[in-house]
């Protein structure tokens, strides 16, 4: 029914209750209104069955205008373009039907009029009987009347038909409103019908890009598939071929995970089982392997089961970042092979596995030799890509089997797995040996590197796997001090060293509060008239039950176990005071020399605080010290630890390079440290005597020496032939050896201080030995 006014000249409502004859609608409108419905809800768009439709029914009413537009928009955009417009011909464009809504905004009589449209219901005009506000517009549009109906989609407002008489002054009756009424309502279900198609098929899109697909098994025991979604590109089979053969899915798992998918969907047909997911390999038709997830719930009616219903997500990426970032959690980033976290579960495995009769196994540590040198020298970027060839150089030479990891730094480790015979571990070790030593190319240069190694062999009197990595460790200890460059099985006799050297520890550290040590000190001379020019500090303990150990014996132990600072703080304090003694005497001594540990090195600002504070307790000068280095410990030092040396320095500490020439003989040191003396090793100077280039190679380091202005103190000088061949080497050649003394106690050095001036054979050591590294 209508609300508002009628047209004059129609049938209407009002005429039938004054008894006039009943309203009908126009002839053939039913008829095609009954066609246009199945047009408009059987077209493919809206947008092309309504020009075939409504002007069939304009023409009919007749009527000169025909307008579908959209009022309902979405906030912030403009004002929508007709969906549909037609005009009879010879009549121009009217103003869109929305406008009447914005003419008459403000007008009471407007308002009451256009108000059945906000509740669904027709409103309808002439200009005649329209009231005054309506009327003006109605002129304006060049209208004789007009009829609105409302379109609504799914329940919801979404727009309106406008049906325009702009020459005859038609009045339609109750029966038209009604029928143009359900023809808007049809259009309006059209639109809900072309909005779900639109909604669907962006879903469809959204389903066939992503690694999503759907589906059903049936409740047959053999769980066929009876529905699975198009988007099957991420199966990479047909959907028809799948479901052709219903039970074909199975095939395509992967071998080794379809028991996990059958006891995943075994737990759904349980009752009341709860969704579960599994994931799986897939073989696609392309031969390649893809992992999905497959997330599914069993679906019942009153408890029966209709079939189990799931999505399969396509995790491939996120399985393959997984692996990414676990093989990263594995591995040595670096060099790539395993790393510390992964040989220590490899180890534990074949333990385990030997233990229940599986081949034995051997553990071989290595550690790289001379490899400091290469960082120092070319720094770490060359020393990176060293270890990256050493690391493809031992898997080059182990079988796939072996476990090869890097523990850090230079150290390797290789669990050789399914040992026959204990001989074939010591063959690896001497081929990696030999295959490590051979030259390198580091961004153009040359280098060479050995290899220590030691040996642990797995047998039933192991407790467990970290104590056969301890045994290869402690083999490695033993193959570094023998010499470097080979390689030591863990034997008894290494045990029982190791538990010696463990006892020595103990000891040691009870040996400062029972006053067991005890420094001696060997004078240094001008060779050329035997003038005092120092005294070297030398460490010895007084064993309670071992008698004098030397420093040689216990020192080594007290680095690898941690004693080292604590006796390195008491030597250094002990040597001050006495310093300071000698000071209160004004006897002539003009610098004392203490040996250097690496590990006091490894302290870093600690040990420059601990000499500093030392020399100001005992009110000494620091140019009346001087730290003795090795040549061995500056290359096992890093750059960081060596710039303690430099503080030093600038502190007024005297710095000298002890042993040079004994092992490394690298003159970049010379380059590197700016020291005050250079301390010929012994071996260098009794190879002077017995080999034909050996006096040469002592007067070219006293010769470089005087050219950088160091002066040089030659070690071990024993003989009379030696100490003439440094005198003629240099006039101002220092030396200090048994020629002259041995190490002695304080109060005989004081003796030897007060003259001053030594001669051959003047003082001797009752308790034999000199000094064989640092202490």
């Amino acid at each position: 029914m209508t609300s508002g006014y009628l047209l004059k000249g129609g049938k209407s409502a009002l005429a039938e209750l004054r008894g006039e004859e009943p309203a009908v609608p126009a002839p053939g409108l039913i008829e095609i209104l009954t066609s246009s419905v199945s047009s408009l809800l059987t077209a493919s768009s809206l947008a092309a069955a309504l020009p075939e439709v409504l002007p069939r029914v304009a023409q009919l009413v007749p009527l000169d205008r025909v307008v579908v537009t959209r009022t309902q928009r979405d906030a912030g955009a403009r004002a929508p373009a007709p969906l549909f417009r037609w005009s009879a011909s010879g009549l121009g464009s009217a103003p869109p039907v929305h406008s009447v809504f914005e003419h008459g905004l403000g007008d009471a009589g407007f308002q009451e009029w256009i108000h059945p449209l906000s509740c669904g219901r027709s409103v309808a005009a002439t200009r005649t009987n329209a009231p005054e506000t309506l009327r003006a517009f109605l002129s304006r549009a060049g209208l004789m009347g007009l009829l609105i109906v409302p379109i609504t989609t799914d329940g919801r407002p979404w727009g309106h038909v406008g049906f325009e008489s702009a020459l005859l002054d038609y009045d339609w009756s109750d029966e038209d409103i009604g029928l143009l009424t359900m023809l808007a309502a049809v259009i309006g279900a059209a639109l809900t019908r072309e909005e779900c198609a639109q909604a669907l098929a962006r879903a469809d899109r959204v389903i066939q890009h992503s690694p999503t697909v759907l589906f059903r098994l049936g409740p047959d025991p053999a769980l066929p598939l009876v529905y699975v979604s198009a988007n099957t590109g991420l199966l990479g089979h047909e959907v028809e071929a799948l479901l052709r053969t219903p039970t074909l899915y199975r095939d395509y798992i992967h071998v080794d995970d379809r028991d996990a998918v059958h006891r995943a969907l075994a737990r759904l047909l349980e009752p009341e089982a709860a969704a579960t997911t599994v994931e799986f390999r897939w073989l696609t038709g392309a031969g390649t392997i893809r992992w999905l997830e497959s997330r599914c719930a069993a679906l019942r009616d009153r408890g029966a089961l209709l079939g189990i219903e799931g999505i399969l997500t396509d995790v491939t990426e996120r399985k393959t970042a997984q692996e990414q970032i676990a093989q990263l959690a594995r591995t040595d980033a670096l060099t790539g092979v395993a790393n510390r976290i992964t040989f220590t579960e490899r180890l534990r495995q074949a333990f385990a596995a030997s233990q229940r009769g599986a081949h034995p196994f051997a553990v071989l540590y290595l550690d790289l030799d001379r490899f400091k040198e290469v960082n120092d020298s070319l720094g770490h970027r060359a020393g990176d890509l060293l270890l990256q060839q050493v690391a493809q150089r031992i898997q080059a030479v182990t079988r796939r089997i072996d476990v090869v990891a890097r523990l850090g730094g230079d150290e390797f480790a290789i669990v050789q797995n399914e040992l026959t015979d204990s001989a074939a571990a010591g063959a690896l070790a001497e081929k990696l040996i030999e295959t490590i030593s051979a030259p390198y190319s580091v961004e153009g240069t040359e280098l060479r590197v050995g290899a220590s190694i030691g040996i642990s062999l797995y047998g039933a009197d192991v407790l467990s796997p970290d104590a056969l990595l301890a045994q290869a460790d402690q083999a490695l200890y033993r193959a570094k001090y023998g010499g470097r460059g080979r390689y030591r099985f863990y034997s008894e006799q290494i045990d029982r060293e190791a538990r010696a050297h463990l006892a020595l520890a103990e000891d040691l550290r009870g040996a400062l509060a029972r006053a067991e040590l005890e420094i001696y000190y060997q004078p240094q001379v001008e060779l050329a008239c035997g003038r005092i020019v120092g005294m070297e500090a030398l460490l010895r303990w007084n064993h309670p039950t071992r008698g004098v150990v030397l420093p040689e014996d216990f020192l080594p132990i007290a680095e690898k176990f941690g004693v080292m600072r604590q006796v390195g703080r008491w030597v250094l304090d002990e040597v001050c005071r006495q310093m300071a003694r000698w000071r209160a005497q004004q006897l002539p001594v003009p610098v004392v020399v203490i040996n250097v540990a690496l590990a006091q090195i490894r302290m870093g600002t600690e040990f420059v605080r601990d000499v500093m504070e030392s020399v100001a307790r005992w009110s000494i000068k620091p140019a009346d010290l001087e730290l003795d280095v090795t040549e061995r410990v500056l290359a096992r030092a890093t750059l960081a630890q060596s710039n303690v040396l430099e503080e030093l320095r600038r502190n007024g500490i005297g710095i000298a390079i002890d042993d040079f020439g004994a092992q490394y003989s690298s003159l970049d040191y010379l380059r590197s440290y700016r020291v005050n003396r250079l301390k010929i090793a012994r071996g260098m100077i009794a190879a002077a005597d017995a080999e034909r280039d050996g006096g040469a190679m002592v007067r070219a380091i006293l010769s470089l020496a005087r050219e950088l202005g160091v002066e040089v103190v030659a070690e071990g000088v024993e003989t009379e032939a030696q100490r003439r061949l440094l005198v003629e080497a240099s006039a101002h050649a220092q030396g200090q050896g048994f020629y002259y003394s041995r190490a002695v106690s304080a109060d005989e050095a004081m003796s030897l201080l007060r003259a001053g001036v030594m001669r051959p054979g003047e003082a001797q050591d009752t308790h034999g030995g000199e000094h064989h590294e640092e202490n």
